[in-house]
């Protein structure tokens, strides 16, 4: 009988992109039993599609056909032993040389449109979900929308508020899911602002990691805003063929940290901004804990 890897050693941090991620994700990393990477998009772009699709292509009411595709091949069992192997070994660089008691932090933002498929195939893996005021998400695309981010952020506020609006829905409707309930955690990010050490804590022990206050405190201290700009926070490392070409740390574009406050939509958004922001995202700001 195959043992298939399930996911106990690896955290995922999900969120929409901009709403502090890498923040977390930076923090955590100086704990002594915690490796982490660059975004990998294991399941935005490789295997959860793969198993979305396969879900799609065997649901005979959609199809519509009688059956085409893989599923003219292989039983369920079949192809889902398959993809756990394929899976299994794009995990190995990420968990394979972990040591007992270490975690992989995995941070890529829009894993949180594929929490079903996470957890199908890594029932014993923890996602934290870090949610942050679609208002200031949005300020924050807009702004990377003009620089460094050009190529995937929207320039309209009201396209990234449907951004905000997507990853915030798909993390809803997942924790519907009696096997999310347990595995996935919510974080803000102004509680984060508010209060790392607290937040920094609470996680640690959700997820079973000692950590002394003294050392959460150098963590976050290493990651404010002012720090960072300095030293570019706690390095990220990087490998594969990235690492080849540009270097084994990751290296963040300039503006990449903005100005990590709360509320700073007030300036940052136009009228017509704020409008298109209320009119796409207010109901499910309402829904998530944000009234306008």
């Amino acid at each position: 009988m195959i043992v298939f890897y399930k996911g106990h050693n690896i955290l995922f941090i999900v969120g929409c992109p901009r709403s502090g991620t890498t923040w977390l994700q930076r923090i955590l990393a100086n704990h002594p039993l915690v490796r982490t990477g660059q975004e990998s998009d294991l399941f935005t772009d490789y295997v959860g599609p793969q198993l979305r699709h396969w879900r799609r292509e065997t649901d005979t009411t959609w199809n519509g056909r009688g059956g085409v595709g893989l599923g003219c091949y292989f039983t369920e069992e079949e192809f889902l032993e398959l993809l756990r192997e394929y899976m299994g070994k794009l995990l190995k660089p990420l968990v394979g040389n972990l040591r007992p008691g270490e975690i992989f932090v995995e941070k890529t933002p829009s894993h949180a449109l594929f929490i079903p498929e996470i957890l199908e195939l890594l029932p014993e893996t923890n996602i934290i979900h870090i949610k942050r005021d679609a208002r200031d998400t949005v300020a924050s695309i807009l702004a990377a929308s003009r620089s460094w981010g050009a190529k995937w952020a929207p320039r309209y506020a009201w396209k990234a508020s449907l951004m905000w609006v997507r990853h915030v829905k798909a993390v809803r409707q997942a924790v519907e899911r009696p096997e999310a309930k347990p595995r996935v955690h919510e974080l803000t990010y102004e509680d984060l602002h508010a209060s790392p050490h607290d937040c920094i804590r609470n996680l640690c022990n959700l997820i079973g990691l000692n950590w002394g206050d003294k050392a959460i405190l150098q963590a976050i201290e290493a990651n404010t805003k002012e720090t960072t700009k300095i030293t570019g926070g706690t390095p990220i490392p990087l490998g594969g063929e990235f690492g080849k070409k540009t270097g084994n740390i990751v290296k963040e574009p300039e503006a990449f940290v903005r100005k990590a406050k709360v509320g700073t939509w007030r300036e940052d958004l136009t009228l017509l901004e704020k409008l298109q922001v209320w009119v796409v995202a207010h109901k499910v700001m309402k829904e998530a804990g944000y009234s306008w």
